[in-house]
């Protein structure tokens, strides 16, 4: 029998079994129950044989059959409604399994929309900003998605950040609220309102900030050349809706619950059906439930508890942590859509620098060897960077947040509660910690089969890749942060490898016998090691709009002469890349019975494509998938989504 044959049997078997059970319960027989047909398309389950369908049909949020055309029509009624793909691509709803949904939309404030610009620009912005949004000396402007990494070119009026920002407003404080949530900027004004423990007003300043001063654990985290403090620093400075939250927050509430229709429109319009919030705070989970109430919420939520402050101050409060989560996840219990089963842990920060400082501004994640201290010069006529003087070792290695054996007793216990663990890592060193804390998990509790993530893994030791696999952890990549970029790449390259005078810059950031060339981010060789790949956009980070196609185009594998040979190894295939926004993301959130394929009694969450992905790789034309738009996203069987 071949497998439309047996497609259809299985189809029509589990149809009439769904329609006996479905009679019993309604007291209505099958003829009488409303059904959709879709006929005449490109069907791809992600069931495990990864088969392509010609049809499928859905009757109260369900698939109730999947297979050929010829059983389809065998089972319509005049009751039926039929719906002509006309020869499209479906895909199972996808999953994005690390975003911050309430970023995705702007809010009605000063934004720089993450694009790169230069002080000038940026000065500008600030002047136009003001009198909008902070009128009156004293009051605070909050600058949303300013780009860390990007733009910031010094220009004739303006040679610092910091001084771009103090010439702007210099009667008001401001933020530049980065794009990844781990950088902001501050001008001199608030900068100076930087508070201790106590609550005391002292600043960050030279004197609070040298070793023995009141912020000396903060010296990684701020740079007073530019105004740039990162990560747990920036808690010390009193800035309104920075991104932290209160559930009482009146004015903050009604600010998201205006947005909360076009978030949902994007997602829909993305083909997303199933997140994860990667830090759901009480303010964000009451959001979800005002969309959910509204009728807005077309998706699944994993909302992930996090504890960011004590993360960053590597606070282990394993009974208040744990009392919490479950807290929460109880209170979601039976809710249909939204489920609180995972806690979000922050290892470390990021890898980015800043080589044009003085001295250069050290990243701060975690890494095994100490990061390398680079002499770059840009020449502001031509923006061409080039190394003045050979690297040398920094004396710093960066910062992984908990001690090992706190993290160790940390995962021990939310693997036994029950809980997905889903951890940023971004240095070697701290992937090496969380590796070290989760085999000591499974030797305690035993392999429960709940999926633990890592999300990000910008730098991985190749012994460790191994692990991964060993460990069957599901990795989450941002896939359109893989691909070589110089502009940003001198930013992280520059302090891991040696720079030498005289090489050219891009000799020296992909040399193919340095480090980072097999340790930055391992897609694929920890996938060939038994890693499970998922998806995750980490919007708003970069870009608000988490753009699944852009990142699937950038992930997989790139057409000969493409010229990305450097990252060549680590492309993925098509299928895998599917496999990664469907089926595996649906398990890498305990959603597998009810999504993440198209089969029969499973929820009907598809998407329908404006064009056939294979052809464009077959084509050779992988980069095309960038462009893909979703003209149908249903979501258990109501459609959310048309164009």
């Amino acid at each position: 029998m071949d497998s439309k044959q047996t497609s259809t049997r299985f189809g029509i078997i589990l149809l009439l079994a769904a329609g006996l059970l479905g009679g019993c319960r309604s007291g209505t027989s099958d003829s009488n129950v409303a059904t959709t047909l879709y006929l005449n398309g490109k069907i791809h389950t992600q069931d495990v044989q990864r088969q392509v369908a010609e049809a499928m049909m859905i009757r109260d949020g369900q698939f109730i059959y999947v297979g050929n055309r010829e059983g389809a029509e065998a089972l319509k009624r005049p009751t039926t409604r039929v719906v002509d793909l006309q020869g499209r691509m479906v895909l199972p709803g996808l999953h994005d399994n690390h975003i911050h949904l309430l970023g995705t939309v702007a809010l009605d404030m000063c934004d720089l929309d993450g694009k790169p610009v230069t002080l000038d620009q940026l000065a500008a912005k600030i002047s136009t900003c003001l009198p909008r949004y902070a009128a009156k000396p004293g009051e605070w402007l909050v600058v949303n998605q300013w780009s860390p990494y990007e733009g910031n070119t010094a220009t004739a009026s303006h040679a610092t950040l910091l001084a771009a920002l103090d010439a702007a407003a210099p009667d008001n404080p401001v933020v530049l609220a980065g794009v990844d949530g781990h950088a902001s900027a501050y001008n001199s004004r608030a900068l100076a309102m930087a508070q201790d423990n106590d609550g005391n007003t002292i600043g960050f300043n030279g004197t609070t900030l040298a070793p023995g001063g009141v912020f000396e654990p903060f010296i990684p985290y701020v740079d007073l050349t530019s105004g740039v403090v990162r990560d747990t620093a920036r808690s010390a400075i009193p800035v309104p809706d920075s991104g932290v939250l209160s559930a009482s927050d009146e004015q903050a509430a009604s600010q998201y619950d205006q947005i909360l229709p076009a978030i949902a429109e994007l997602m829909a319009s993305r083909g997303i059906t199933s997140i994860q919030d990667a830090c759901a705070t009480d303010f964000i989970r009451q959001r979800l439930l005002t969309m959910q109430s509204r009728d807005l919420l077309h998706m699944r939520v994993t909302a992930a508890t996090c504890f960011s402050d004590d993360d960053y101050q590597g606070k282990l409060d394993i009974e208040g942590h744990l009392a919490k989560a479950s807290q929460v996840r109880e209170s979601f219990a039976n809710n249909p859509l939204i489920k609180a089963d995972a806690v979000k842990i922050f290892l470390d920060g990021v890898l980015e620098g800043d080589p044009f400082t003085t001295p250069p501004f050290l990243p701060n994640a975690g890494m095994l060897a100490n990061y390398h201290t680079p002499h770059l010069a840009r020449d502001p006529a031509t923006d061409e960077v080039t190394i003045t003087a050979d690297s040398e070792k920094s004396g710093s290695n960066g910062i992984v947040n908990y001690r090992e054996a706190d993290l160790t007793r940390y995962i021990g216990a939310l693997d036994k509660a029950g809980f997905s663990i889903h951890m940023h890592s971004i240095g070697d060193r701290t992937t090496r910690t969380a590796l070290d804390a989760l085999s000591a998990a499974r030797a305690s509790n035993g392999d429960s089969g709940i999926p633990h993530t890592l999300a990000h893994l910008q730098v991985v030791h190749p012994d460790d890749q191994k692990r991964l696999g060993e460990l069957g952890l599901y990795l989450t990549f941002t896939y359109a942060w893989t691909s070589p970029q110089l502009a940003y790449d001198m930013l992280v390259a520059s302090f891991i490898q040696p720079t030498r005078v005289g090489q050219s810059l891009s000799d020296a950031l992909y040399d193919p016998l340095g480090y980072l060339h097999d340790a930055l981010y391992p897609v694929e060789s920890s996938r060939k090691a038994g890693a499970i790949l998922v998806a995750g956009s980490d919007a708003p980070v970069d870009s608000r709009d988490p753009r699944p196609f852009e990142n699937m185009a950038t992930g997989i594998i790139k057409a000969p002469q493409s010229g990305d040979d450097y990252r060549a190894s680590q492309r993925i295939t098509l299928d895998e890349m599917l496999a990664a926004y469907t089926i595996n993301g649906a398990r890498a959130v305990r959603q597998q019975a009810i999504s993440g394929s198209i089969e029969v009694g499973k929820s009907a969450d598809f998407i329908v494509l404006d064009r056939d992905l294979y052809q464009l790789v077959a084509a050779g034309k992988p980069e095309q998938i960038a462009d893909t738009k979703v003209t149908r996203t249903v979501f258990r069987g109501q459609t959310v989504f048309s164009q």
